[in-house]
């Protein structure tokens, strides 16, 4: 393969997974107001010693998880460099979109829905976008901490292991980033920056229980992408030639064994 095509395919797939990685984590904000409640294929928390006969999460990991997924990629082909420059723009853009959706929140609103009056479609409305700004402000302090944290994990355990088993460093690295990240990001959210305004969302012991929940969840789901983590490598070597892929992931560790 020439150096141009090359090139071109690298620029191609980095802004692939540039748009994916902000798509997912802009998602995840804008649905971290709703909160659910579930079980884990049957599995309660009171079958495993937790309080409650249910699960509660923010709607948000839905979204989030695929982020572990385009970090992971993103730090074994080009680095931790361009992993905390994804960080930054995806948390940028949260903020950018802060005003609009806040604005949005706020402007008149109608409702032609039949049974539906438009004071309680405004009201709706409000509560799932007026109140992002905690989680945004949450997920800037824990999103930047978590991936600091997970990519130096993947790259520690990318040296141990001579760059082989990405299964490894990819749960390892998410166990450890994702516990950090959920406790901030849930306590700032719904109970810290709430508390400040005079307007609690939930008590402290609430705040702990969806912790839980939503890392329990992070990571039951961060096994489950296990696949997806070796699909979307493999798509990636198919894109870019073995040969391409291998010299991309070396020039991002240059330092490592594998």
């Amino acid at each position: 393969m020439d150096a141009s095509r090359a090139g071109s395919k690298r620029e191609s797939l980095l802004l692939a997974c540039l748009a994916l990685f902000v798509g997912f984590f802009v998602a995840a904000n804008l649905f971290g107001a709703k909160l659910w409640e579930f079980t884990l294929f049957g599995l309660r928390p009171i079958d495993i010693g937790l309080p409650g006969e249910t699960f509660v999460a923010t709607a948000g990991i839905l979204a989030f998880p695929l982020t572990f997924v385009l970090t992971d990629i993103v730090n074994e082909y080009f680095g931790r460099r361009v992993v905390r420059t994804f960080t930054w723009l995806a948390i940028a853009v949260n903020l950018v979109l802060q005003p609009i959706a806040l604005g949005a929140a706020a402007a008149p609103t109608v409702s032609f829905t039949p049974g539906i009056d438009s004071r309680t479609a405004h009201a709706a409305y409000e509560l799932a976008f007026a109140s992002t700004w905690t989680i945004t402000l949450a997920s800037l302090a824990a999103f930047a901490l978590g991936q600091l944290i997970d990519v130096g994990v993947f790259s520690w355990l990318r040296r141990r292991t001579g760059g082989r088993m990405i299964w490894l460093r990819a749960q390892g690295s998410t166990i450890v980033s994702q516990l950090i990240d959920t406790l901030i990001v849930i306590y700032l959210a719904f109970y810290v920056l709430p508390m400040l305004v005079g307007d609690p969302h939930m008590s402290a012991a609430e705040a702990g229980r969806v912790s839980l929940t939503n890392y329990i969840y992070k990571f039951a789901i961060a096994v489950l992408l296990t696949p997806i983590l070796y699909l979307v490598r493999g798509m990636v070597v198919g894109w870019l030639g073995r040969d391409e892929a291998k010299r991309l992931a070396h020039e991002a560790h240059p330092a490592d064994p594998g």
